[in-house]
């Protein structure tokens, strides 16, 4: 009862404070980022099925959402932590298949999972290890270069039917480039996508390292304030006072330890969803989503 309750206030709250279809605009944009998770699905069957020619047609319909449901989010005032996390797991999930369908024509795609797969790997033990891992400038000019690269990769392997389209609308400026082996045509568009994605992998592993250092030299610092044996001798407290601190630090650890309780479920659900708490925390150490 008391958890109905307070899903109903917090339902009005929200409703009175960004208008009644604020739920369900909230609806609309996750779906619309769902839809590139199910796109990883379904790409498959449609190169299997229709070719390579239809794949680059679609991937481009499902890197559109990428765009539109981030617009949507902000112009609508929806953005969630649920949001973010289900965005970015559709982005990985959605390059990735596209890749390993690519690399069945081209292994140099290979290369290039192995990579997205690295900086999933870095963010991730950065994530454990508490620090803010937000796409970074270069990170996004690197997934839209991959976008890039994919669908441009479907295309190179269906040259020929794109030759014929183009020469059908009297663009006849890019045959010869169209002529080139399918696989060279592809490397080449991939080789940028590589480089990006080095450097992004180097450029979020130094930010993790920077943050992690950050916290060990304030961590370092407080202890060093802490320490009795840089206080004069002739200000160092007693054994009694000495005890007594200890009581004290003690008693702050019992408190600190208290208050990294796990949030409750209805808790975590809320802040998943909620718009407020996301702003005002997407800058912070992701476990304050889990802890109070």
């Amino acid at each position: 009862m008391k958890k109905n309750n307070f899903f109903k206030i917090e339902k009005e709250e929200t409703t009175k404070k960004y208008g009644k279809n604020h739920i369900r605009n909230k609806i609309l944009v996750n779906l619309i980022t769902f839809a590139r998770s199910l796109g990883a699905v379904a790409i498959i069957p449609i190169y299997a099925l229709c070719g390579s020619f239809a794949a680059g047609l679609a991937t481009i319909g499902f890197f559109a959402t990428d765009f539109i449901d981030g617009q949507l989010a902000r112009r609508l005032h929806v953005e969630s932590f649920f949001g973010c996390l289900l965005d970015a797991l559709s982005d990985k999930a959605f390059g990735v298949i596209c890749l390993l369908l690519l690399s069945t024509v081209n292994p140099i795609f290979l290369a290039v999972i192995g990579l997205e797969l690295g900086i999933f790997a870095i963010n991730y033990k950065s994530l454990q290890d508490g620090n803010n891992v937000h796409s970074s400038l270069v990170g996004k000019a690197k997934t839209f270069l991959l976008a890039g690269t994919i669908v441009g990769g479907f295309f190179c392997h269906a040259a020929p039917t794109v030759k014929e389209i183009l020469n059908y609308v009297n663009v006849s400026s890019f045959n010869t480039l169209l002529e080139l082996n399918p696989t060279l045509l592809s490397t080449i568009l991939a080789i940028p996508t590589i480089g990006a994605s080095l450097y992004v992998a180097k450029d979020y592993s130094k930010k993790a390292k920077e943050q992690t250092k950050s916290k060990e030299l304030a961590t370092s610092s407080a202890v060093e304030h802490s320490k009795v044996d840089e206080v004069p001798e002739s200000t160092r407290p007693s054994l009694d006072e000495i005890a007594k601190q200890r009581a004290e630090l003690n008693h702050q650890k019992e408190e600190i330890k208290k208050a990294k309780e796990l949030k409750s479920k209805s808790e975590i659900f809320h802040d998943l969803f909620d718009t407020d708490f996301y702003l005002e925390h997407k800058n912070d150490d992701i476990k304050k989503l889990l802890y109070k």
